[in-house]
C-alpha cells in the first residue's frame, strides 16, 4: 500500500512534490527550520541527507536559495518604504540589517558555485546544536 508523503517524509524517503513544496516557501522567505517544524514535513537532516544525496534536488533548492535573497531585498525596501516618523527607528534598522545580512550571505553562495563550488554547502554552527 502506497505511503502518504507526510508518512514518507518523516521517515526519510525522498518526494519530488515535498522538495518542490519546501523550494517555494524557502523562495518565500521562509526558514528551513521553520518549514521542517510543520506537520508533514521532513527532519531538516532529511532535507540535509537529500541536498546531499541527489543532485536535482541541490540545483532546485540552489535557485530556491537565491530567490529568497531576492525576497529578503524586496522587504528591505518595504520596511524602508514603510516607515514613518513616529515608528520605531532602531527596531526598523535591526529589521533592515538582518535580512540584508542572510541576503548577503544567500548571494555569495550563488556566486561561489560560478567559481566551481559545490552547489550548497551545509554547516551546522554549535548555535544549531542548542536549537
Amino acid at each position: 500500500m502506497p505511503q502518504h508523503p507526510a508518512t514518507a517524509a518523516r521517515r526519510g524517503g525522498y518526494s519530488r512534490k515535498l522538495a518542490e513544496e519546501i523550494c517555494i516557501r524557502l523562495a518565500d522567505g521562509h526558514s528551513l527550520r521553520a518549514i521542517c517544524a510543520d506537520a508533514g514535513m521532513p527532519h531538516r537532516a532529511t532535507v540535509f541527507r537529500w541536498l546531499r544525496d541527489n543532485a536535482s534536488f541541490r540545483a532546485l533548492y540552489a535557485a530556491a536559495r537565491e530567490a529568497a535573497a531576492d525576497t529578503l531585498a524586496e522587504e528591505i525596501i518595504a520596511i524602508a518604504d514603510h516607515a514613518t516618523g513616529r515608528d520605531d527607528v532602531p527596531a526598523i534598522k535591526l529589521r533592515m540589517e538582518a535580512r540584508m545580512w542572510v541576503a548577503t550571505r544567500l548571494r555569495a553562495s550563488a556566486e561561489r558555485r560560478g567559481e566551481g563550488q559545490p552547489a550548497i554547502t551545509v554547516t551546522i554552527s554549535p548555535d544549531d546544536a542548542a536549537l
